[in-house]
């Protein structure tokens, strides 16, 4: 007769305890999330993990111009917010009117466009309200009003370092 090294209950006590530690484990691993948050309160509004090549546009309609304007943001390699390409409709007050070294300034149908730019941004502050109609697209088909977020008020857009816990917590908390 072939002796077992454990009974039938320890062996259970056993599985779960190693499936906590592989869980514990699993919920310290690190994510990058895209972190919107209220600045007043430093309290999150959205947040979704992302990956380097992910991209983020920003739009508003530009309040002296009433023109639309929109930022086009890329996720590097090293998870930071690079300003890649901005558009719009309008090249007066307040406005871009030329590129800098190395981007290209061009003329299209209903606008402008700057693009080949490589412009580091490390967060974004943004007013928001529903009359300049703040918009998020994310990676091109995700839209999100931004006042749907939080309503009239300053955001604060960042790219965040967090545990699978703490995004699982945020997300919770949000939904």
């Amino acid at each position: 007769m072939v002796k077992k090294p454990f009974k039938r209950g320890s062996r259970w006590i056993f599985i779960i305890g190693i499936l906590a530690i592989l869980s514990i484990g699993f919920a310290n691993r690190s994510v990058h999330l895209l972190l919107i948050e209220d600045a007043r309160r430093a309290r999150p509004v959205f947040v979704m993990k992302i990956h380097p090549g992910d991209m983020i546009s920003i739009g508003f309609l530009h309040s002296v111009e009433n023109c639309h304007v929109w930022d086009h943001l890329q996720i590097d390699s090293q998870f930071e917010l690079i300003v890649v390409a901005t558009e719009f409709a309008e090249s007066r007050t307040g406005l871009p009117y030329a590129a800098f070294e190395g981007e290209s300034f061009e003329r299209l149908k209903d606008g402008f466009r700057i693009s080949n730019m490589h412009r580091r941004v490390p967060e974004i502050y943004q007013w928001v309200d529903s009359k300049y109609e703040n918009t998020l697209k994310i990676n091109g088909d995700q839209v999100i009003p931004l006042a749907s977020l939080a309503g009239n008020i300053l955001l604060h857009i960042h790219i965040a370092k967090r545990t699978l816990l703490e995004w699982a917590i945020m997300e919770a908390r949000l939904f």
